[in-house]
């Protein structure tokens, strides 16, 4: 796979994660937020099933286990933040794992951000900002939670980073949804399963299970053999542009002066990121 091909699933991969949320806010009318986390990823994990053949045999599957574990600890700390805080200052603290990513890699051992890398991180972090303006409101326990979110999402990006040295791509990918669904379903008791059977619901659980788990999470998973940690996340910070511009195609929300500039400006910070050459110096 080449570094621009790479790039490009990548951001496709967030623009579908992106135009889901629309579905997903729909879908939580019936059911309750870890029901719908439970559903989406067990269904996941079932139709991945024939892939799970040898277990945790071989090396570096623990590694794509605790990949599974922080994605499931970032999901469930962004539901519970946003019990007590706005959706758009959730977005925005959840994007600032885009410095803690480049700030974690030389410690870990992982790789080094070029200053492309963090120019782009902060010029989408800036562009974040204005996108999704979330506002100079005091410090909230949904604001603290949703912190512990973006450590969980960053940790993420660098174990994936970390198990796609010795693991192949698509096997670490269906160990970490399995891991994830495995987690989510005892999840899912402590709402008693709350959910009510419609259209919308199954829709959205079928989206989001085919499309932006099984095959979104592949590709992340995939492209991480090509890109660093560092400039993977702030490629995926074309996330929230996607979902405003999902919003205002479905007529959600109106466009507007900041969400254009904001748009633009996150498009450049991606744009100067993918354009650090050579995967050991971004």
């Amino acid at each position: 796979m080449t570094r621009t091909a790479a790039v490009l699933l990548l951001l496709a991969a967030g623009a579908t994660w992106g135009a889901t949320f629309p579905v997903v806010k729909a879908a939580l009318a019936d059911a309750g937020p870890a029901t719908f986390l439970a559903l989406r990823f067990g269904l996941a994990a079932l139709l991945l099933a024939p892939a799970l053949r040898g277990g945790l045999r071989g090396p570096g599957a623990w590694r794509a286990v605790s990949c599974g574990a922080a994605l499931f600890v970032g999901y469930v700390f962004q539901t519970w933040g946003l019990t007590s805080t706005t959706p758009a200052r959730a977005a925005f603290i959840t994007a600032l794992s885009l410095v803690l990513v480049p700030l974690l890699e030389p410690v870990l051992g992982i790789g080094r951000a070029t200053p492309r890398v963090w120019g782009g991180a902060l010029l989408a972090l800036g562009g974040l900002a204005i996108l999704l303006r979330p506002g100079t409101s005091a410090f909230s326990r949904g604001d603290l939670l949703t912190l512990v979110c973006a450590v969980a999402f960053a940790a993420h990006v660098l174990l994936l980073q970390w198990t796609v040295r010795v693991v192949p791509p698509a096997r670490a990918s269906t160990l970490q949804v399995a891991t994830a669904a495995a987690l989510a379903l005892p999840f899912a008791a402590t709402e008693r399963w709350r959910f009510t059977p419609s259209a919308r619901l199954a829709a959205a659980v079928l989206i989001c299970a085919l499309v932006a788990t099984i095959a979104a999470f592949w590709v992340m998973t995939a492209v991480q053999r090509v890109l660093s940690a560092g400039v993977t996340v702030v490629v995926l910070a074309f996330e929230p542009v996607a979902a405003a511009l999902t919003s205002v195609a479905m007529g959600l929300e109106a466009p507007s002066l900041g969400m254009v500039l904001g748009g633009v400006i996150v498009v450049a910070g991606v744009v100067l990121a993918g354009s650090a050459l050579g995967r050991s110096e971004s």
